[in-house]
């Protein structure tokens, strides 16, 4: 209660707590049921949806606007397979059993100026490669859109092999695109045929607490495991806290003009780098990475490459208590110009004030001998455990059993980092 006054009268006036808008149920069992829930914009609003399967009957349309080209305005033909829209909307499947809804589209379900948005305990799997190599395939797509996805699949998207052939590019998990603002949570990402998570333009996430695994490290091939298991690029920004990647073409990629924070991820088994820092020639990635495990590469384990100098008032990256170990594994990389120094960790081109401290690098292979090389031994490897899993632990990481740590092939291998 609170007293006014008012020209001399006194007021008291209630107050209380904002009401949150109420959202009305809408119960589906179908996929027809589904798009016609979702014919339109709707406004508060929840979609509940029956366990079952969901087959949907994808629409032929135009993007405006090409989410990964050097010009946007280039105009793309895509296929969707459901577009969603309005403002506090929540679809959500049963707490008990399965929905699983079934996409047969380049972009699965399209969120497209939907405000305040929730997708939840879901699965989206079916997805088929638009012809177009400029489409932003992905089971979920969002643009100009602020969403919560939360204990969701997104699986065996993969596409025609011979499609996959002439596009180079598949299908990815999730992508957000111009204006989205992603709340990526719990989820599984498992077995698409691109990119895992990728963000372009204007388009920034929070990824925490996933299962991202290309089960199959599929490289050129159709199959899952292609692309990038997260990927940050044009000026998209990420906070990464508290992942499993594993077993993609590559790891972590912060590209051109990103703004990416990685901490408390385990990246590992990728046929190519772990992590890459990647300006091009004039990008200014600002990347801080940190209490991060790379494992098991093919190619570097972690790469920096940024010749533009820090701005003034630029926060500066680094690179601090994250560890490396056994990268450079495939001698097929080893030329310079394949990906990136053959070793642990590559130094392109270091902006002065990029922080580089207490990491620790065991068992890594470099292609000629002038490269980087800071391995300890396997005493000192052992010996600094205990100090750097706690600070690990800190950072949340194994308290979600959906992210599988368990099944970790670092932690596997050196299972005394963790018990």
């Amino acid at each position: 209660m609170r007293v006014l006054s008012v020209g001399g009268i006194l007021i008291v006036a209630a107050l209380g707590a904002a009401r949150e808008p109420t959202r009305d149920p809408l119960d589906v069992s179908t996929g027809a049921e589904l798009e016609e829930a979702l014919s339109g914009p709707r406004h508060d609003a929840v979609i509940r949806l029956a366990p079952g399967l969901y087959e949907l009957t994808p629409e032929a349309a135009i993007d405006s606007t090409c989410g990964n080209c050097k010009d946007r305005a280039t105009l793309v033909p895509i296929t969707v397979g459901l577009t969603i829209s309005g403002r506090n909307l929540r679809v959500e499947g049963p707490t008990e059993g399965t929905a699983t809804i079934m996409t047969r589209a380049g972009y699965g379900l399209y969120f497209k100026d939907c405000i305040d948005c929730e997708l939840e305990r879901v699965t989206i799997t079916g997805g088929e490669r638009d012809t177009s190599n400029l489409a932003t395939d992905a089971a979920v797509v969002a643009t100009r859109s602020s969403v919560t996805i939360a204990n969701c699949v997104m699986v065996d998207n993969i596409g025609a092999a011979e499609t996959i052939a002439q596009n180079t590019v598949g299908i990815m998990g999730i992508c957000g695109r111009e204006g989205a603002d992603l709340t990526i949570e719990r989820c599984e990402i498992v077995r698409n045929s691109w990119d895992g998570v990728a963000l372009y333009r204007d388009a920034r996430a929070t990824i925490r607490n996933n299962l991202i695994d290309g089960i199959d490290a599929a490289g050129v091939e159709a199959g899952g495991g292609r692309g990038v298991a997260i990927g940050v690029t044009w000026n998209g920004t990420a906070t990464i806290e508290r992942n499993l990647l594993r077993r993609y073409w590559k790891g972590i990629g912060v590209f051109l003009d990103a703004d990416v924070v990685a901490s408390g991820n385990i990246v590992e088994q990728m046929r190519a780098w772990g992590i890459n820092v990647w300006g091009a020639d004039t990008g200014r990635p600002r990347a801080t990475i940190e209490r991060n495990v790379v494992y098991d590469c093919g190619a570097c384990g972690v790469a920096i490459t940024r010749k533009a100098a820090y701005e003034k008032d630029e926060p500066r990256g680094r690179l601090v208590n994250t560890i490396v170990v056994h990268t450079g594994q495939n001698s097929k990389y080893d030329a310079p110009d394949y990906y990136c120094y053959q070793c642990a960790l590559a130094l392109h081109a270091v902006p002065e004030g990029f922080s580089i401290r207490g990491n620790v690098f065991f068992d890594n292979r470099k292609a000629t001998e002038d490269l980087f090389d800071q391995d300890t031994t396997a005493e000192m490897f052992w010996r600094g455990r205990r100090g750097w899993v706690r600070t690990f632990r800190n950072t949340g990481v194994g308290v979600d059993e959906r992210v599988k740590f368990h099944e970790s092939a670092f932690l596997t291998e050196y299972p005394r980092w963790w018990n």
